[in-house]
């Protein structure tokens, strides 16, 4: 199996990149750090890894990016696209970079992805979306926008391959806490997996072509919550 994981440097990405690394899979890992990446590939000298830097919030150049690595590498079979950001307390200018890399830089991967795969017959697309993506925040709405954008648009995606039958396999992934730099800003988290307990379950959820999956498994019962509660009790609670 050939896979790209778009953000793969640290958390999420880089656990799933090494599980799938370890199942002997050939892996394309991307990210804004080069020297991460090569920690990655170093770690690993006997598998097939292949790395490259990419900016989704460049979004010509990271679709070029894409067209470039599918011809060096013999295409893809899944793209699991993990790129994000998220701030405590954002600036306007915060904001504008949350909306550049999770709307925008997803939309670019997301939607060349959707046409290299409908062109080739065949594919998974994955999205890492957030239990966020359910509800707006008072803390964080520009976060929680994107998240629910991300959800939107796959499942955008996921009706159009099963409408016009493109056979296109489409992934919603929302994980909870997971310790990653990005979340270790946050206070008050709870049920908090380890990244490597998340991508275990984010690999069963993409093996078995789950359409959404909360990651942990756990998360599903406070989904549920979330969508039933009242918003001034969701207000006094959270």
């Amino acid at each position: 199996m050939k896979i790209i994981i778009i953000g793969a440097t640290t958390g999420i990405g880089k656990a799933l990149a090494e599980l799938y690394i370890n199942q002997g899979h050939e892996v394309t890992i991307t990210g804004g750090r080069i020297s991460l990446l090569e920690e990655i590939r170093n770690t690993y000298p006997e598998r097939k890894i292949h790395i490259s830097l990419m900016d989704v919030a460049e979004i010509d150049n990271a679709r070029l990016t894409m067209e470039y690595l599918a011809d060096k590498h013999g295409g893809f079979d899944r793209v699991v696209i993990n790129a994000g950001v998220g701030f405590v307390k954002a600036s306007f200018e915060e904001e504008i970079k949350t909306i550049d890399i999770n709307v925008r830089g997803f939309t670019a991967i997301a939607q060349w992805s959707y046409h290299y795969f409908k062109n080739k017959g065949s594919g998974h697309i994955i999205g890492i979306s957030s239990l966020a993506a359910l509800k707006g925040s008072p803390y964080a709405p520009e976060y929680h926008a994107s998240k629910a954008f991300i959800s939107n648009y796959i499942e955008g995606l996921r009706l159009r391959s099963e409408k016009y039958r493109h056979h296109i396999s489409i992934t919603d992934i929302r994980p909870g806490f997971v310790d990653t730099p990005m979340t270790r800003q946050n206070k008050g988290m709870f049920w908090v997996a380890s990244p490597q307990k998340a991508a275990t379950q984010i690999a069963r959820a993409i093996e078995t072509k789950k359409k959404v999956a909360y990651i942990t498994k756990r998360y599903f019962l406070l989904a549920i919550l979330m969508k039933l509660l009242p918003t001034w009790l969701f207000v006094k609670i959270f």
